[in-house]
């Protein structure tokens, strides 16, 4: 019963017909069925954008749907494929064609449900793993939210990339980070959920924690929100794992130096964990501020700052002078341009900015 209602539901939905009570149930149903959910995620990256009020009448609605699984079959071809945000679902589409989007709702499904039952047929074969994985990337600007196989919802940073296989395998989940991201893991006692970046590895069984890994920064930090979690370092021995607990952030430096962090924890090779205030929201918490589109600074200095504007405008900035790049701030910003923003902070230190097309120029 439950598996002839879903398709119902999703198609209701991306049409913008559904009513309230119906989107509620169908979140229900894809909680409970989370390999459903995945196929959802899929049809809905496909789905085409809000139809214009200007659009034709008489469009050929099966001829929308053709474009949608041609442009599906044509992502399939490609040797590394990258799925990117999925677009807004159309607002409102006339009844009459509901049976058609049931209709393309099923075809598409099936698509999909045959080419994961041909992945797993073949997943045994040597190397065919690497052939089943699949990798989404957030580009410079943008973030991305993607739901897992598992049910597991993944928020991807500016500029982050992530990887994992078409369906996790019945003893693990594995998947591998470059970048930023904030996990909701679905709880499977069965299963442990394990992210693998260039320095550390972070395994858990269901929780929501973030971890930050991008090549160019000089730390990967991983911070614990709700739940726990078993950190350790890549190439470390098992005993030499940690666990983090909420509201703890574990910092690994990538140089000589200690992280500059005030630890409450100390941990050999180079890592230590500090504990963060419990009466910081995540909406304000600088780790995850991002998830909510808020861009927050807690005493970093301007060179941390510089960067994370980088990636939050796709912009290049450059500092001039080193007692500018020192200065540290404690601010928030949501929704706010990167001209609002710099003027802002410049009402607290001194200095001025020239902006050119994407490159920020600051100094004294």
């Amino acid at each position: 019963m439950h598996k002839e209602r879903i398709p119902q539901l999703i198609a209701r939905k991306l049409s913008g017909e559904a009513s309230p009570e119906e989107i509620q149930e169908l979140d229900s149903l894809l909680q409970e069925h989370p390999d459903e959910a995945y196929f959802f995620s899929v049809l809905a990256d496909y789905w085409p954008p809000a139809v214009s009020p200007m659009a034709d009448e008489d469009e050929d609605p099966e001829a929308r749907f053709r474009h949608i699984l041609d442009a599906a079959a044509g992502e399939a071809q490609e040797p590394e494929p990258v799925f990117e945000s999925a677009p807004e679902p159309a607002h409102r589409i006339r009844s009459h064609y509901v049976r058609h989007i049931l209709v393309a709702a099923a075809v598409v499904a099936g698509l999909i449900f045959f080419s994961w039952l041909y992945v797993n047929h073949f997943r045994g074969q040597a190397g065919e793993a690497q052939l089943s994985r699949i990798e989404t990337i957030a580009k410079p600007g943008a973030k991305s939210r993607l739901l897992l196989p598992d049910g597991s919802v993944v928020w991807l940073n500016s500029g982050s990339r992530i990887s994992y296989p078409a369906s996790f395998t019945d003893s693990l989940r594995e998947v591998e980070l470059e970048g930023e991201a904030y996990f909701d893991v679905a709880k499977d006692a069965e299963r442990p959920f394990i992210v693998h970046t260039r320095d550390i590895h972070v395994k858990v069984l269901g929780t929501v924690f973030n971890v930050k890994c991008y090549p160019e920064d000089n730390r990967t930090e991983a911070t614990l929100i709700s739940g726990l979690v078993q950190v350790s370092k890549t190439g470390a021995r098992p005993e030499e794992a940690l666990l983090l607990r909420p509201h703890e952030k574990l910092v690994v430096n990538r140089g000589p130096e200690p992280a500059s962090v005030d630890a409450d924890i100390s941990v050999p090779d180079n890592m230590t964990v500090k504990h963060i205030k419990e009466s910081i929201t995540d909406t304000a918490m600088v780790e995850t501020a991002w998830v909510y589109n808020k861009l927050v600074f807690d005493g970093e200095d301007f060179r941390e700052i510089a960067t994370e504007m980088e990636r939050w405008y796709n912009v290049k900035i450059s500092i001039h002078d080193p007692a500018v790049a020192g200065y540290r701030f404690h601010a928030r910003f949501e929704n706010e341009s990167i001209t609002e923003v710099l003027s802002a902070l410049r009402v607290s230190l001194p200095f001025t900015f020239k902006i050119s097309n994407n490159e920020v120029n600051i100094y004294r």
